[in-house]
């Protein structure tokens, strides 16, 4: 059955825009809201309580198949209703579950597995992490190590018996179940001997290891398989195909690693420290290499989004999106990195003291400094990585030059 698309004029999607900001300023704690502002941590309960409150309006996967509790929603306004999100400080919501494996399930999982995991997913009883990077497989993703083998237990079950590590795990603390690719068959070509494996995190043989960066923020973990034992159910698609289904998930993926709503949300951030602070006696938004930079800033921004709505409407076309998407991702990475660097080169030395409790609860600011300073540079930091989490920029520059430009 093909579901009917919502279509949108600019008088429906402005009132759609009225709709959506009128629900987060009905529904958002104020609380949450400015940890968001100030680009603080948010702990999983707040994330889990707003992320309800999405479930009740029916908005929580809008992108998913209405027989999914999905609302077949048009590519504008779907990007609509994420910059209204990110524009009114609301939290973003579960990517990695709702934008990877939740698509992934409806397009690659079984029935059996359809009608366990989605219903689980959307009443967040299962929190997903991603395994693929490895210490040794990161960017060169097909050179992954970590081992299933298929073998019979005595009852006459089937299994796979997975050994192996991920690395650079976002939020596996969290998680509930992680989606892995692992390598089912050493003798085929690199490509072709992986397969797409469900692992439930709380198996005999998981465990968890924080990696805490030079932010001081717990985000990335690595993750550890000791002969782990995977139901064959759990195998998604083929096996040996995982491939497939990891660069169908890669190519979608960028399309939001290009964080569009996410450059607004941040970018409006630093035009409000603008506003507030003043540099020779004068506005900060005021002093030519300021708003040179902001502009300069603004004009990437629209120029990217317009870029990425294309390419989501193709996709809702049927269009398969192909390696040109890795431009998207580069693009979108080096803009949140040069608005975070912006922001902290406007803030100034208020960045430079780190304090670890300011990171989860609203500093009060000491006279004449800004409320944005207590997490400017961890802010910073925490976006350095973005140009190699997803695939490094340099991987994406060879990928676009071989399979675009035909170099």
């Amino acid at each position: 059955m093909t579901d009917s698309i919502t279509t949108d004029d600019d008088a429906s999607l402005q009132d759609f825009r009225r709709e959506v900001r009128e629900f987060v300023a009905r529904s958002l704690p104020h609380a949450v809201r400015e940890k968001v502002r100030l680009g603080l941590e948010l702990s999983k309960p707040e994330l889990v309580d707003w992320q309800r409150r999405l479930a009740e309006r029916g908005w929580l996967a809008p992108h998913w198949p209405a027989e999914w509790q999905g609302c077949n929603w048009s590519a504008e306004r779907r990007a609509a209703f994420q910059e209204e999100l990110v524009l009114a400080h609301a939290p973003e919501s579960g990517g990695i579950t709702f934008e990877m494996i939740g698509p992934i399930l409806i397009r690659y999982g079984t029935p059996a597995q359809q009608q366990y995991f989605l219903p689980r997913i959307l009443n967040q009883e299962h929190w997903w992490c991603q395994g693929y990077s490895e210490p040794n497989s990161g960017s060169d993703l097909a050179s992954l190590k970590t081992r299933a083998v298929r073998k019979t237990r005595p009852d006459g079950t089937e299994v796979y018996v997975v050994s192996g590590s991920k690395i650079w795990t976002s939020y596996a603390q969290y998680a509930d179940w992680v989606f892995c690719l692992v390598r089912t068959d050493t003798e085929a070509r690199a490509q072709r001997g992986i397969s797409f494996l469900l692992i439930d995190m709380r198996s005999p043989g998981v465990s968890v290891r924080p990696l805490v960066g030079i932010h001081g923020w717990h985000l990335f973990n690595q993750v550890f398989f000791d002969e782990v034992e995977v139901p064959v159910q759990n195998l998604v698609g083929e096996e040996n195909a995982g491939w497939t289904i990891a660069k169908s998930l890669l190519e979608h993926e960028r399309l939001n690693l290009a964080r569009v709503a996410e450059n607004r949300r941040r970018l409006a951030k630093v035009r409000a420290i603008g506003n507030e602070l003043e540099e020779g006696g004068q506005p900060l938004s005021q002093r030519p290499w300021f708003a040179r930079r902001m502009r300069a800033l603004e004009v990437r921004l629209e120029a990217l989004a317009a870029t990425v709505l294309r390419f989501r409407k193709r996709a809702r076309a049927g269009e398969t999106l192909g390696p040109e998407t890795g431009m998207l991702k580069l693009l979108g990475s080096r803009l949140i990195q040069d608005i975070e660097n912006l922001a902290v080169d406007a803030l100034g030395p208020d960045t430079l003291a780190y304090d670890r409790a300011a990171h989860f609860e609203p500093a009060v600011p000491q006279a004449g400094q800004s409320a944005y300073a207590a997490a400017a540079s961890a802010r910073r930091f925490v976006t350095r990585g973005y140009s190699i989490a997803g695939g490094s920029s340099e991987i994406q520059h060879e990928l676009l030059a071989k399979q675009v430009l035909g170099l």
